[in-house]
């Protein structure tokens, strides 16, 4: 079998333009280097994108690494040395048979090798490059030296007046960073202080220590965030860098006084957020290609919706790859900049000195502009900038704290929008959650029935429609994780974004106009085909990637 030259891969994969090609044969002259780093330097493509594209030319399955942590068992069958000499990482064993994560599918001699040393069958699955080696050095560091003890033994010991405080807050924080925590909760309660992570958005309890070392550990992460030791009745906030393998981490801090202590909180930001396409975080083959339509438009507002957390930016980053920065000028004011794109001109709030997002658009308007991205719509002088920009021809991204994408539209009208600059104004409007997606390595089948679902706040047609059954007392497939080491006994591991897409066209603006109510608009839509939230969430039961249970906790 012949393989294709990458570019051309990734081209016919629909990663990369001729155009992107053009401009990094370009670079390269100038800088000499890989074509396909240069590609990946510039930002034309992720690696987990080249990665992708291996998999789909080898036949192999794509494993993104950083979702799925190694089994110890499957680690302990490679030595580490080996592991990085022929970048293969074993991540699970079951019935004879070794999964192994590997950058290039083709290598048979370390396939080989591997097979020699452990006398299993080998099944290789796909894993880009940089993610491997990261998770090589962490995942064997932490076999030899596992971080989860080391808490354990500082706590112990604290116990007897000896603990070692700045230790101790590195090996929380980094001990998040491998669990994928986006949140620490160090919280002061009446025995005992706690350590909580929120990982895949829910809250973990992790450890109890002695209260008598909660306020220095309080203390030492002020000190880290530049906050002041000695004020501990009002709220304060904070930041500092972290690193960890050679990452680097920002830690937005915030601590609030409570009955027992000082509760602090700590948000960790990669600051390599990883590039995704729209496809990857998971919208469904039908939304996709309508939100692509949007995104290409030359003009219009379209808004992502969602609360906190409910990965807004990243689909709005996601949206900002679609967009071709080669022939369509760029500009973003984002709080803050979470990641940077090349040929495209980003630049950041700043309150204090009065650089607001109001303000940004305005010296926007100057520079040309095809495509404006604004971090968020918070207030009456934003949202009547970004309408004005909407209406004189450019393409305006936003995002808005709404429920659904139909709450958007009133809470427009709030922000003294005119109901015809809205109707005329916005294009589409997304709404958005996260789900978490059932555990792959403990996936088990379950049989019920469509009146089983009923419990879950899904409605009998919903049932049918999606479920593919007649009859509300047919059997449905659906999946749950029994739990396992890889998820923690949980059954969950990972997420993936659930969507509803609202197309405003000249029937819904007809009805803007006319102050319909959010209902009405809402059937409106619905009668053109569009699904809601959980619709889009039964499809992910049903497909079994998440549970009833997780689209219930999410959409209520």
């Amino acid at each position: 079998m012949t393989r294709k030259p990458l570019g051309q891969l990734l081209k016919e994969l629909g990663y990369i333009t001729e155009e992107q090609i053009a401009v990094a044969l370009e670079v390269q002259k100038v800088k000499g280097g890989l074509f396909g780093e240069i590609l990946q330097e510039l930002s034309f493509v992720s690696p987990r994108e080249v990665a992708e594209a291996i998999a789909h030319q080898s036949g192999k399955p794509f494993i993104d690494l950083s979702q799925y942590p190694p089994s110890k068992e499957a680690l302990k069958l490679i030595d580490k040395n080996m592991a990085k000499q022929f970048q293969v990482l074993p991540f699970n064993v079951e019935d004879n048979k070794l999964y192994l994560a590997m950058s290039n599918p083709y290598d048979l001699n370390a396939i080989d090798i591997v097979k020699r040393r452990t006398n299993l069958e080998i099944q290789i699955y796909v894993a880009d490059t940089e993610t491997l080696l990261k998770t090589i050095e962490i995942q064997y560091f932490l076999l030899e030296r596992p971080i989860d003890q080391e808490i354990k033994q500082i706590i112990e010991r604290s116990k007897a007046g000896g603990a070692d405080i700045p230790k101790f807050v590195e090996l929380i924080i980094n001990n998040a960073i491998i669990e994928r925590a986006t949140d620490i909760h160090i919280s002061p309660e009446d025995l005992a202080s706690h350590v909580f992570y929120r990982i895949d958005g829910i809250m973990r309890h992790y450890y109890a220590f002695p209260k008598e070392i909660h306020s220095p550990i309080v203390s030492r992460i002020k000190v880290l965030a530049g906050m002041d030791i000695a004020e501990q009745r009002l709220p304060q906030d904070g930041s500092f860098s972290h690193e960890f393998f050679n990452e680097t981490y920002d830690m937005r801090v915030s601590s609030i006084p409570t009955a027992y202590g000082e509760n602090v909180v700590i948000r960790v930001l990669s600051k390599n957020l990883s590039l995704f396409n729209l496809r990857s975080l998971g919208f469904e083959e039908e939304i996709l290609k309508k939100l692509e339509e949007e995104f290409l438009k030359p003009q219009g507002i379209v808004l992502v919706t969602g609360p906190t957390g409910s990965g807004k930016t990243t689909t709005l980053y996601a949206a900002l790859r679609r967009i071709n920065a080669l022939r369509r000028n760029i500009l973003t004011v984002e709080d803050p900049i979470e990641y940077k794109f090349p040929f495209i001109k980003q630049t950041q709030v700043n309150e204090k000195a009065g650089y607001t997002f109001a303000r940004a658009i305005r010296h926007f308007l100057r520079q040309d502009p095809d495509v404006i991205l604004v971090g968020e719509i918070r207030d009456e002088e934003t949202a009547e900038m970004a309408m004005r920009a909407s209406i004189t021809g450019h393409l305006v991204l936003s995002t808005l704290h709404t429920n659904d994408s139909v709450s958007a539209i009133p809470r427009l009208i709030d922000m003294k929008i005119k109901d015809y600059m809205v109707a005329s104004g916005v294009s589409a409007i997304t709404a958005q959650r996260l789900v978490r997606k059932i555990c792959p390595f403990c996936k088990e089948e379950k049989v019920i029935t469509g009146k089983d679902l009923l419990s879950f706040g899904f409605d009998e047609k919903q049932i049918k429609k999606f479920g593919n059954v007649e009859n509300i007392e047919d059997q449905i497939k659906v999946y749950y994780g029994k739990g396992c080491e890889h998820c923690k006994g949980t059954g969950y591991l990972g997420r993936t974004v659930i969507a509803e897409l609202l197309k405003i066209d000249h029937e819904i603006a007809d009805l803007i106009v006319k102050g319909s109510t959010p209902l009405s608009i809402m059937e409106k839509a619905r009668q053109k085909g569009m699904w809601t939230l959980k619709e889009d969430g039964l499809i992910k039961v049903i497909k079994g990637i998440t549970t009833p249970e997780e689209v219930k906790r999410v959409t209520g």
